[in-house]
Order: structure tokens, then C-alpha cells, then sequence
């Protein structure tokens, strides 16, 4: 019966996704694949179908499903695509990735939040993601290029280091901060 319940949340937020403008077909199909409650603290579990932001542990955030997807839609993902993401939190956009590419680098710079991750990720049986502990605005991974790079945390500068890890003609997207708080999504 809860089941249910979650799975027609789920139904009526993808279609709130659509109505707001994201139409790619195979992220909406994921994201209604992937089970938000999993990721959501329980006692946010009545909002996890919400088009909203969710405080997850470490006083972070889970971003709102929109800008998950819209994040990952700039990105152009192919199935053979290799991602990193900076700020893993507590892995919703990390397992969505995972469905669309090959391989998903993932860098959380808080420990309690990236164990937390795994255990979630788990759950759903996912394999093709490499975990790292660490800054991923300021340390470098083994792997030298990606596909795309998605970086969920607000930062007032644009890495020009992991610019330098992106293939030609790919993207990296980031919310970019800037005075008195207000952010933009940048590509």
C-alpha cells in the first residue's frame, strides 16, 4: 500500500517536471525509476515527492528534483559518458547519473554524508560509481578527462582546474554564488 502511494507521488512529480519544461524523456524515465524516499531523511519522507529542496545530514541540502534534472539534462549525457560530480550529499543525483552513463566519479568532502551515500545506493544495487572522499573544488582524482562535470555545492568562483578535465565540447554546470547570497545556475 505505501508502495503505491510513493510510485503515484512519484507519477504526478515527473509530471510537474514536464509541465515545468524538462523533456527529456529517458531522465524523467529515471527519475521516476529511482526512488527519492531512499535518499530523504524519514522525517521528511511525506515531502520526498515534492518539487522542493530536503535537509539531509551535516545541515546540507538535497536539491529539488527540477534543477536535478535540468541540472543533469545540460550535461547531454551519453551512455558511455564518464561524470564526475562534486558533492555527492546523500546520492539521489549520484544513482540517476549512474542509469544514464557509464561511469559516475563521485567526491563528497564530508565523511558521515558519503557513507550515508553508499548505504542509499546500495540499496538499489548500483555498481558503474567510483566514491571519493575529499574537495573536489581543490583535489584532483586519478582520472584525467570526463564527459561532464556536475557540481551540486554554490561556489563563488568557476573551477578553472576541472575545466581543464572536461573533453572538448563538454560541459561542467554549477550554481554559481555571488553577492549577498543569490545564485545562478552557470554551464
Amino acid at each position: 500500500m505505501t508502495e503505491r502511494i510513493s510510485n503515484r507521488k512519484n507519477e504526478i512529480l515527473i509530471e510537474k517536471l514536464r509541465i515545468q519544461g524538462i523533456t527529456d524523456k529517458t531522465i524523467l524515465n529515471i527519475m521516476e525509476k529511482v526512488p527519492r524516499e531512499i535518499f530523504v531523511e524519514k522525517i521528511f519522507l511525506q515531502q520526498a515527492y515534492e518539487n522542493i529542496a530536503l535537509p539531509i545530514q551535516c545541515d546540507q541540502t538535497m536539491s529539488q528534483p527540477y534543477v536535478v534534472a535540468y541540472m543533469i539534462s545540460c550535461l547531454n549525457l551519453q551512455k558511455n559518458d564518464e561524470v564526475l560530480e562534486i558533492g555527492t550529499g546523500s546520492g539521489y543525483q549520484t544513482a540517476i547519473l549512474s542509469y544514464l552513463c557509464k561511469h559516475v566519479y563521485t567526491i563528497e568532502r564530508i565523511n558521515k554524508l558519503l557513507i550515508q551515500a553508499k548505504k542509499n545506493i546500495e540499496k538499489l544495487n548500483i555498481k558503474n560509481i567510483t566514491y571519493k572522499l575529499g574537495n573536489g573544488m581543490t583535489e584532483c582524482l586519478e582520472k584525467e578527462i570526463f564527459d561532464g562535470i556536475i557540481i551540486s555545492a554554490a561556489s563563488s568562483i568557476i573551477p578553472k582546474k576541472l575545466l581543464k578535465k572536461l573533453k572538448k565540447g563538454k560541459c561542467l554546470i554549477m550554481p554559481k554564488q555571488y553577492r549577498f547570497g543569490s545564485q545562478k545556475l552557470i554551464i
